[in-house]
């Protein structure tokens, strides 16, 4: 099984992992949150959306600015059930996001942390996340 021992995934010679953060979207958030992730080095952001993950279009402005910059977006819902899909409201194909699909925040940012110890490519990371 992939979520077992023999998972893909190797963290033996790992000291840390990659920094990701995960933030919880409000009513009328601002950018500026995004933005200080990204300063302080973040390689990744789960964004816990409402619905299908969605956001204000000022963190959604903020998030498209990260991931140009290299920083691996993430969506995922911060719904009890929810579930994100791939370009579902969101054209992340156009913007380089990764859908979480079925993972909640905490998850996603798990798998976000692994993913990025194996690259940065948005492609093949949203691939581990319709595997996992």
């Amino acid at each position: 099984m992939k979520h077992t021992i023999d998972s893909e995934f190797d963290v033996d010679s790992a000291t840390r992992l990659p920094r990701v953060d995960i933030l919880y979207i409000y009513e009328d958030m601002p950018g500026d949150l995004v933005d200080a992730s990204v300063k302080a080095g973040v390689q990744g952001i789960v964004i816990a959306g409402v619905g299908n993950g969605n956001m204000p279009k000022a963190v959604m402005d903020a998030l498209s600015r990260a991931a140009q910059k290299g920083v691996v977006v993430v969506r995922a819902s911060r719904v009890p059930t929810g579930y994100v899909g791939r370009n579902v409201e969101v054209d992340d194909d156009k913007l380089n996001f990764v859908a979480a699909e079925e993972l909640n925040p905490p998850k996603a940012r798990v798998l976000l942390r692994l993913s990025l110890m194996k690259g940065k490519d948005p492609k093949k990371i949203q691939k581990l996340y319709n595997t996992y």
